[in-house]
């Protein structure tokens, strides 16, 4: 919070760079009301030496600062058009075009052009763009997961509150393990009265007998109770990590796809799977140990008391010690687990996409650079457990060491008091046992202290994911609509990161029934846009109508029901094909499934299949062809039967036979359906009414073939490139030679 009670939004090129401590330095040269809004550090000074200088971008300008956060070039952005990106030998430099011309404000190393790369487009934004700072801010905002880090009291009750629903096993399982704690404190009473009363007189042997017998039944008792608050634990442990799970993944399940953006697959898996682990242990035995471990401290500390006051004084010296190593630890530790798991989600995330990919990775032989990056990553890891260890030896072993010194004093100074007579032998032995029971739920505590200390971490790993909001929800006033296919895109601008925006005002409408091709060069923002229509994201500024009415004012359920999209490289779930395929309509019948594969010209290859319709695809359905799952695909579509009807490259996988036979499908499923085709290959739109041309985001020419092709503009090219191909591919005939 800034002192004029602004939200300050930082943006560091770099997660761990050390831009971070060059900011307090930087406090005192910002104007009223003046915020920073990224940092970026160079590793060549204005005297072209190796030194650290720094490119501060604010709401009001652009500083660059030394190393000290002395000011060395100030530039208002005001006076700034653009800024760009000069290559030289070695070195890049950073230049804005002013008022006054070209300057170059700061040198950097071309280790450090990606970083740059990100300032200079949040410049433009500004400065080309004219995107407003607050709007830059709520964006960088929203990349980052910009969030206030919960106290550890809150993420604690939060964590409890999860397990309010198996609340009766934990209270079944706690009562059980207190009273087989109970029952366990009896043998060393009944062993004093063994040795003081039966073997040391040697009299009482009817009292043997009755000890024994007592012995015998505590240790029977125990044992049965030890089965039953097994049997209860193990309840508890299924159905709280069951809940867990279940909420968790529930959850995620519910998030738009901007949160999936932020974190790797590695990172989600690690927290549905370790995370929730660590919080079902938490819940299911931390917490009951520690509630057991501070009744037998206190039962048996009113016993030892009792026994011997002196005695219990030398056995409470450690107790101190152990306190404040482990507000020690408390305050500490948390920095170097969340490094280490950290560490453990880029070891998934490597694992993940070697196995989801060999296809990928043996075509490229990989083979050694993926062993290699995985094993690099395994090391990292291990080497967090090395510093764990190493930053627990300098506070458990001297906790421990204190309680070898107290249970010395206590033999040296209880066996004097039996020398003396003071104090009997099944006193002093009793009284040892009685110790060794309240130092192990001191060591417990400590113990359970360390795995709490890891549980709240990850509950706080996993409140991010529930406490998470999705973007794109209904509103309050969203309703089912019936759509005829109208659609009316306003000024529509995007960012993925809050950076680069890959839609910038776009402005496009579609009539009902009216089939409309979209090209442009890779990256342009043709996918993007189509994610727009489905609601995938929400725009950061803009609107798109449906018949008139606000996609957010529809339901989405209502809005995904009545538009199916045929991807490119369409993913299929691993199930079967009839699944698959009844995943475009709910509750259909295998006629249906049968019919819409016939008509995706589908129907042949399955039932060529061992298995035909049961056939399992495999993960991702990398068990049928490309062109196979297309018109899985397809069918998929024709069974959902869409009012609009999305298809990206849908031919693009077939040979010229089977493109030629989908074509029909893909004609009587698009015949008065709002139709958008998203393509490469130009003959794909031989047959749409009109055709959008998008580049770097926005739309830059719309019409017929013809009319395009006249304007000589970006359509042109695409299309002269495309017949150079295919022209290139006419055999040429070579004259014999003699």
């Amino acid at each position: 919070m800034s002192s004029n009670g602004l939200v300050v939004v930082t943006y560091y090129t770099d997660e761990y760079d050390e831009s971070r401590k060059i900011r307090p330095l930087i406090e005192g040269l910002l104007l009223k009301d003046e915020e920073i809004l990224a940092i970026v550090r160079s590793d060549v000074t204005h005297y072209g030496t190796y030194g650290n200088e720094y490119l501060i971008l604010t709401s009001k300008r652009i500083l660059v600062v030394a190393s000290d956060g002395s000011l060395l070039r100030k530039i208002p952005l005001s006076e700034v058009k653009s800024a760009s990106i000069r290559p030289y030998l070695g070195v890049c430099a950073l230049v804005l075009e002013t008022k006054e011309g070209p300057k170059t404000v700061i040198v950097y190393s071309k280790r450090r052009k990606s970083a740059f790369e990100k300032v200079v487009t949040l410049i433009n934004d500004i400065v080309l763009l004219k995107i407003p700072v607050s709007e830059l801010k709520s964006n960088l905002r929203q990349y980052l997961r910009i969030i206030e880090r919960p106290a550890k009291r809150s993420v604690f009750i939060k964590i409890l509150r999860m397990a309010k629903p198996v609340a009766p096993l934990i209270a079944l399982t706690l009562f059980l393990s207190v009273l087989t704690s109970l029952i366990s404190l009896l043998p060393p009473y009944l062993m004093k009265i063994l040795i003081d009363e039966v073997l040391i007189p040697r009299t009482n042997i009817d009292l043997l007998g009755k000890i024994v017998i007592a012995l015998l039944a505590i240790y029977g008792s125990t044992s049965l109770l030890n089965i039953l608050r097994g049997y209860t634990q193990l309840k508890l442990n299924q159905k709280l990590t069951f809940r867990l799970r279940s909420l968790v993944y529930s959850k995620l399940q519910l998030l738009s796809l901007d949160f999936y953006d932020k974190y790797s697959y590695g990172d989600l898996y690690s927290r549905v799977m370790d995370d929730i682990n660590r919080i079902q242990n938490l819940i299911s035995v931390n917490l009951g140990a520690i509630i057991i471990d501070a009744a037998m401290i206190a039962f048996v500390g009113i016993l030892l008391i009792s026994m011997s006051p002196m005695l219990t004084l030398i056995s409470m010296l450690p107790i101190p010690i152990s306190i404040i190593g482990t507000a020690i630890y408390r305050k500490t530790a948390p920095k170097y687990y969340q490094k280490s798991w950290n560490k453990w989600s880029e070891v998934i995330s490597i694992l993940s996409e070697s196995l989801s990919s060999p296809i990928l990775i043996k075509s490229f032989n990989k083979e050694r650079r993926m062993i290699e990056k995985f094993n690099i990553k395994m090391s990292e890891h291990l080497l967090t457990g090395i510093e764990i260890f190493k930053y627990e030896q300098k506070i458990w072993p001297a906790i421990g060491f204190s309680f070898t010194i107290s249970n010395l004093l206590i033999w040296w100074y209880g066996g004097l008091k039996v020398l003396s007579g003071a104090l009997t032998l099944g006193s002093l032995t009793a009284f040892t046992s009685y110790m060794w029971r309240f130092y192990g739920p001191i060591n417990d505590i400590l113990h359970h202290v360390r795995a709490i200390q890891q549980a709240l971490v990850s509950g706080e790993r996993i409140l991010e994911i529930i406490e998470a909001d999705p973007s794109v929800k209904d509103s309050p006033n969203a309703k089912d609509v019936d759509i005829k296919g109208d659609i009316r895109i306003k000024n529509l601008w995007f960012t993925y990161d809050g950076i680069y925006y890959a839609l910038h005002n776009v402005n496009l409408h579609i009539r009902p029934g009216e089939h409309v091709g979209i090209v442009g060069p890779s990256g342009a923002g043709k996918t993007t846009l189509i994610k727009m229509l489905l609601r995938l994201y929400e725009p950061q500024r803009g609107e798109i109508y449906i018949d008139g009415v606000n996609i957010k004012d529809i339901k989405l359920s209502s809005l995904r029901k009545q538009i199916a999209i045929v991807l490119q490289n369409p993913i299929l779930l691993n199930a079967s094909i009839a699944e698959n395929i009844a995943l475009g309509k709910e509750n259909t019948t295998l006629e249906e499934i049968i019919a819409a594969a016939k008509a995706a010209r589908a129907h042949e290859f399955i039932m060529r299949l061992p298995e035909a319709y049961d056939t399992l695809v495999g993960p991702r359905g990398t068990r049928l062809s490309g062109g196979e799952r297309q018109r899985v695909a397809i069918a998929m579509a024709l069974l959902k039967n869409p009012k609009i009807l999305i298809l990206d490259e849908p031919t693009s996988a077939l040979d010229a036979i089977k493109e030629k036979e989908v074509s029909e499908a893909i004609d009587e499923l698009t015949r008065g359906r709002t139709t958008i085709i998203i393509a490469h290959r130009l003959s794909t739109l031989r047959k749409v009414d009109r055709i959008i041309v998008m580049d770097k985001g926005t739309i830059v020419e719309e019409g017929s073939h013809e009319e395009l092709l006249k304007r000589n503009g970006l359509y042109k090219k695409l299309f002269e490139a495309q017949m150079e191909g295919l022209t290139k591919m006419v055999p040429t005939r070579i004259p014999n030679r003699r």
